[in-house]
């Protein structure tokens, strides 16, 4: 006998029921069992014993940011502004740096109970940030609460917003994950308004500018600190661990064992470090790529990449998957950020070195024909010495309406623009009178001096 053909009936079987494969798709599936009661109410409990901290977290953070703040409810301030109710409870601790690492601490002991306790990365970003923002509290509200007193309402978001941003970045692992699960458009729905809204909020990272509805505070301390420090940071960490992981699934077996655990601790450091540097370099962060930040940068990296990998060690296959998952994990928290940082540096040079000096150029060529300075730029659209009068590029177009100032004082003038990383940066041109100073002291005449270097300036 030949096998049927591709296509043909199957032979029956045995009392003229299908054979095979087609015996067993028409067969009677036994009917589903419903889940016990018990299991149902099991499940609901390890939900709710994961969601409980991460709640009572943000309800800590919150009693925290009332009672720990400066009392400003009796100057005309709204009900979320804080009244001080801790602090005379608190006063028993002594220093204040005590009291306010005592009010921390069961954050703390929450935000590792959600840790541990939840599977939802929400729930897990949640309590971390919650975790930052009482520290945040505590500290502004019983050691420094100058510029809370200062800043109002506004140093409540600067702080809640630079937590949130901490606790995503610390949770970056375990939102990716979470995410991967997801189908393609879900995905995409999910992360585009993430990518566009921290390129948007790293590019309004100038706080003298009253215009840009981002800047939470004249100190745009969510951007520098949150975006540009501590979520950089953590990126850049990620990378290192997702190499470091990558290199312990390839470690051989047998001889050289050691050498290559060795080789694989290099390549986790070696890459955050370089990305440091050449971020820094390129004037895409506000600190100078030290020693100081390139240890802190390696310590946290062998940390995290110990943690990550030791349940895993052995295990090629596991250490590989890990692997992926914190390079995916640094490439999409790093990218926006890079993105939004370079866009700004961009903003900057673009402003400085080409907008700026558009007018500087016409304001000199209108000095030297009617030897004054105009009351307005637009004097130097009349005259024809300028098609349009340019305007600063920080920032999104529609969240952004700044121009630039220009105050005159006849013979001299000031010319300014809002500049990222708290910079105001200001125009003198040279002195009308330099060639007596050159006649009398033998010296060069100084030309036109701005008080902002040609690149993005380093706090620190």
């Amino acid at each position: 006998m030949t096998e049927a053909s591709e296509g043909s009936p199957r032979p029956a079987g045995p009392q003229g029921t299908p054979a095979s494969g087609t015996q067993r798709e028409l067969a009677p599936q036994p009917p589903h069992e419903p889940v016990p009661r018990t299991q149902r109410v099991s499940a609901v409990g390890r939900q709710l014993a994961g969601i409980a901290p991460a709640a009572l977290g943000v309800g800590w953070a919150f009693l925290v940011h009332q009672g720990a703040g400066p009392d400003l409810a009796g100057e005309g301030s709204s009900w979320l502004a804080p009244r001080g109710f801790l602090h005379g409870p608190l006063a028993d601790f002594g220093h204040p740096l005590t009291a306010a690492a005592a009010v921390t601490v069961p954050a703390i002991c929450l935000a590792v109970a959600a840790l541990f306790a939840s599977r939802s990365s929400l729930a897990r970003t949640l309590a971390l940030s919650a975790a930052v923002a009482t520290g945040c509290f505590a500290f502004y509200g019983l050691t420094f609460n100058l510029p809370w007193r200062f800043f109002a309402w506004r140093w409540s978001g600067t702080m809640s917003v630079f937590a949130l941003i901490a606790g995503g970045a610390g949770s970056a692992v375990w939102l990716t994950r979470s995410w991967r699960h997801h189908g393609w458009p879900l995905r995409v729905a999910l992360y585009f308004p993430v990518f566009a809204g921290l390129i948007a909020f790293e590019r309004s990272v100038t706080g003298t500018n009253q215009s840009l509805p981002f800047g939470m505070s004249p100190w745009p301390a969510a951007q520098v600190l949150g975006l540009e420090t501590v979520a950089t940071g953590i990126a850049f960490v990620l990378l290192g661990v997702s190499e470091g992981l990558w290199s312990f699934s390839r470690l051989p077996r047998t001889a050289g064992r050691y050498g290559a655990i060795a080789v694989g601790l290099a390549v986790a450091v070696a890459f955050p470090s370089i990305a440091l540097g050449v971020s820094a370099g390129q004037g895409l962060l506000p600190f100078r790529a030290g020693p100081q930040a390139l240890w802190l940068l390696a310590l946290a990296t062998l940390a995290t990449l110990v943690f990550a990998s030791l349940r895993l060690w052995g295990q090629p296959a596991g250490l590989s998957q890990r692997s992926r998952l914190f390079g995916l994990s640094a490439l999409l928290l790093g990218t926006p950020l890079i993105l939004g940082q370079t866009l700004t540096r961009w903003d900057y040079a673009v402003t400085r070195n080409d907008r700026a000096q558009q007018v500087i150029d016409a304001l000199a060529e209108h000095y030297q024909a009617e030897e004054i300075y105009p009351d307005a730029l637009e004097e130097l659209v009349a005259s024809r010495r300028l098609a349009s009068v340019p305007v600063p590029r920080i920032g999104f177009a529609p969240f952004s309406d700044g121009d630039f100032v220009y105050q005159n004082f006849g013979t001299s003038y000031l010319l300014e623009f809002s500049a990222p990383r708290w910079i105001q940066c200001t125009y003198n041109p040279p002195y009308s009178d330099e060639e007596e100073f050159e006649e009398e002291d033998g010296e060069e005449p100084l030309g036109g001096a701005w008080s902002c270097p040609s690149n993005p300036p380093e706090l620190w």
